[in-house]
This record gives C-alpha cells, structure tokens and sequence, in this order.
C-alpha cells in the first residue's frame, strides 16, 4: 500500500465535515481533488469508506474503524506541528477572524489593539461579514474565530464563549431637540411617530427591534432601511430619523453635540459579544494565544 500521510489527512477532513466542499476548503484544495483522493484510498484499502448522498459523506463501518486510527493519528502530527511552530508563531503569526460591525466596534477593535501591544509582530485578517456568514466562515475552517453580536447557539464541535454584555440607544440629530436628553424619559408610543432608521428586514439585528416593538404593544416600520450598522450614525446625524446604535459607534458625535440621547423607558435587553471556535480545528498559537488573552482580559 503506498497511501500517504496527505490521502489520510484528506480522509479525515471528509470524515470530519462530512462534506467535500467544506473538507476541500479546509484544505485548500479543489473538491475534485478531494474525491479523487477517497477514490484512490478505498481502491488502495479495498473497501469502501463512506457512503455518498444528498445529506453528505457518511462512514461505512469499515469508514469508522479505519477514522479511530487515522484521527489519533493526525491528533499527534497536528500537535507536533502546533508545537514546532510555537518558536516562532508569536513572532510573524496571523490570526484568521470573522467579525460583525457590533462586535468589531464594541469589542474586537480595543481587543486587538491591546493584543498587538504584547504581541506587535502577530497579524490580523479580518472578514467583515454577518453573524450567519461569520458561524459559517469558522464551519468550513475559513477563519480561526468569529466574533458575532447576536444570541445564538452553536452545536458541536463549535463553541462559543460570552466576551461582554452590551445595550443599544437611541439616537436622534439637532432636528428633534424636543426629545433631547435632560427631560423624562419618554416612552415608545411617544417616539413611534417620529422617522425611524433602521437595518433591512433580513438582519438578525432588525428582527430583535421589531420583537422589542411587538413586546410593548406597537409595529416597528422604519422609514428607511441601511445595509449595515454603521450607516445609521451619519443619517441619524444628517436629521433623516430616530435610530437604535451601540453608544460605542456613536461616542465622539455625543461627546460634541451632533447627535444625542433620547432617554426611552422601555429598556432594551442586553445584548452579547460572542466568540465562536471549532474547538477540533488545529488552530496556530497565536490564535490559540489570543484565545487565552480574551479569556483572562474577561477575568
């Protein structure tokens, strides 16, 4: 038999994912590849180790037996390579994240910032992307860890860690001073006349608003509708509408008067910074280090 380490890695990938596509960009590799390679193993074993069909690669029994080995197998050359790599990873290392708007601003950039002051050589590479394409980004092994700012669960082998709690305000330019800060607070059957700014209807962030709403009692109908978080300071800041913002993205426009607080007695509820990470991906030290900074940055 004259496999190689490279067709078990690949079979353990498939095995894992139970995916060519998803083991194939792991990888790095073409999905054709891959294939060709299972091919060419079972011929070389004489048995076949996987099942195909719509809901993806399953192992044969054959399949399973043969994964028990191969996966101990890959666990120790994963580690050695982990280990060989700690001499000089935290030296010229990079770090793979997918990050939301929310978690960028509220979070992450502050994060990193303190992480490059111990570590200045560590580089990072970030995909702006939704909560729904960061989840996936580290499912497919895209990226090392996304940090997303919705309530949601993960099954394994992702998990996900809470990093710190944040809550939205609302926000209206110098146009609405009646409802500037300093007076009561003012409930949302008073403020739902008003123009409202918000995300586009399929946003994890707007169907939150529109539970909010539906909670006491009203419609959420924005009067216009922006693609991303960061849109609604310059319109909220250009009079277009009331708009709900992490008080992070809005700091240095309520510190010189552009924009300010509307006090609003139905609180919203807390929302959380989540890192997600699969913990079965070999991950570089320095991710594995910025895991363990994060974590005694929250102790």
């Amino acid at each position: 038999m004259n496999s190689n380490f490279e067709y078990y890695k690949i079979f353990y990938y498939v095995a894992k994912y139970e995916n060519l596509t998803k083991a194939a960009t792991a990888l790095k590799t073409s999905q054709p590849a891959v294939t060709r390679t299972i091919h060419k193993l079972e011929g070389e074993l004489g048995c076949r180790l996987f099942t195909r069909s719509k809901t993806g690669m399953k192992l044969t029994p054959e399949g399973r037996t043969f994964y028990g080995y191969v996966a101990a197998g890959c666990a120790q050359f994963f580690k050695g390579e982990n280990d060989l790599s700690n001499l000089i990873s935290l030296e010229n290392g990079t770090i793979y994240i997918s990050a939301t708007e929310t978690a960028l601003h509220c979070y992450l950039f502050q994060a990193m910032e303190e992480f490059n002051s111990l570590y200045p050589n560590v580089r990072f590479k970030i995909l702006n992307n939704s909560t729904t394409e960061s989840v996936n980004a580290v499912k497919e092994g895209k990226v090392d860890l996304a940090f997303v700012s919705a309530n949601l669960q993960v099954a394994k082998p992702l998990r996900m860690k809470i990093l710190r709690k944040y809550r939205d305000i609302l926000i209206a330019g110098m146009r609405f001073e009646e409802l500037k800060a300093g007076k009561e607070e003012l409930s949302l059957k008073e403020l739902v006349s008003y123009p409202w700014i918000s995300l586009t209807a399929e946003t994890i962030t707007r169907r939150f608003l529109n539970e909010y709403f539906e909670k006491n009692g009203l419609t959420f109908a924005p009067d216009m509708e922006l693609a991303t978080t960061d849109m609604i300071l310059p319109a909220v800041r250009h009079n277009l509408g009331l708009g709900f913002i992490p008080a992070e993205f809005a700091d240095a426009e309520l510190k010189s008067g552009q924009v300010f607080e509307i006090k609003v007695k139905e609180k919203l509820p807390e929302r959380n910074i989540i890192l997600i990470y699969d913990m079965e991906y070999p991950q570089s030290i320095a991710a594995k280090e910025f895991q363990k900074f994060l974590k005694e940055k929250g102790n």
